[in-house]
């Protein structure tokens, strides 16, 4: 069985970049299978992997690689 993650762009140049098994990668970011060619391109920072709760709250508009900024605690 094998294992898949949702991964984003680092990048708006990175965007297209096609997964050999899996097919290109979207703006919004694309389920690739966790394998050795999708680390490879984790480790060089081409690609991440989705963070629930943190990605899904940027709205479209923004830049892929836009994270919102940790709120200060009240």
């Amino acid at each position: 069985m094998s294992v898949s993650i949702k991964v984003l762009p680092t990048a708006e140049e990175h965007v297209g970049l096609v997964h050999p098994v899996d097919g290109a990668l979207a703006a919004d970011g694309s389920v690739w299978t966790y394998d050795a060619w999708t680390e490879a391109r984790i480790q060089e920072q081409v690609i991440r992997r989705f963070e629930a709760g943190v990605d899904d709250a940027v709205p479209a508009n923004l830049k892929v690689d836009a994270k919102p900024k940790p709120q200060a605690a009240a």
